[in-house]
């Protein structure tokens, strides 16, 4: 078995998570895509000041998605900044999605803040370039919700995954595997999370277009291989 420890950031809320599942259950339905039956799951809520005592006692570490900005002044970001560092440090795998994208980043020395051209969501086409999946020149076709991106590409790791909305999509490093995209996220959710933000910070013209754009087939089984491979050290 492998031992994953799954350190959510943010709630989906109850009626989201009564309706379709708990975030922690994406999370590991993602990564059973492409490696079922393996796994050994621990779930922390860092937005709660649940962390790991010791994160290298795990094999993998993903840090997952939230509404938070990395740069906010939150008392839990901090001590999930020095997790990550811990596990950068390890001979473990780091993974990062959405949030965890950026967290990670930053942990290793990037430039992290909002995109010039605003949020970013629904359904999106991103270019590989390097790294797990370059065999491959098909995009990805993932689901996104953020405004918050990664501006530069820390020492150390070098970018595989981009986008006309987000040029930094995602990293891939020595253990270290990162997308800004939302691959556990299935179109029914994101639904339910667009439909939940209406008057918010988001148009609803932004949430009716994203809307549009959730018909067809997604990348997810191609996104959890890719992280598998960087596990398995074939990347």
């Amino acid at each position: 078995m492998i031992r994953v420890a799954i350190v959510l950031c943010d709630d989906l809320g109850r009626r989201i998570s009564t309706q379709y599942a708990p975030y922690e259950t994406l999370y590991v339905e993602f990564l059973n895509l492409a490696a079922p039956d393996v796994l050994e799951t621990s779930v922390f809520r860092a937005h709660k000041g649940d962390l790991p005592d010791d994160v290298t006692l795990f094999d993998a570490v993903v840090i997952g998605g939230s509404r938070a900005s990395v740069h906010e002044t939150h008392e839990w970001i901090p001590p999930l900044l020095s997790v990550v560092r811990s596990s950068l440090e390890s001979d473990m795998s780091t993974w990062g999605i959405c949030f965890g994208h950026q967290v990670v980043a930053a942990a290793m020395g990037a430039d992290v803040g909002p995109s010039t051209i605003g949020w970013n969501l629904g359904a999106q086409n991103y270019e590989v370039l390097s790294g797990p999946l370059s065999d491959s020149t098909d995009p990805l076709r993932l689901l996104a919700f953020h405004r918050d991106q990664v501006h530069t590409v820390p020492p150390g790791a070098q970018c595989y995954l981009t986008s006309p909305g987000c040029a930094i999509a995602g990293l891939s490093g020595d253990n270290v595997v990162t997308m800004q995209p939302h691959p556990e996220f299935t179109p029914h959710v994101i639904a339910a999370i667009l439909a939940a933000s209406r008057g918010g910070p988001i148009s609803d013209r932004n949430i009716d277009e994203a809307l549009l754009r959730l018909d067809g087939s997604f990348s997810s089984h191609r996104a959890s291989e890719l992280f598998w491979l960087s596990h398995l050290g074939t990347a």
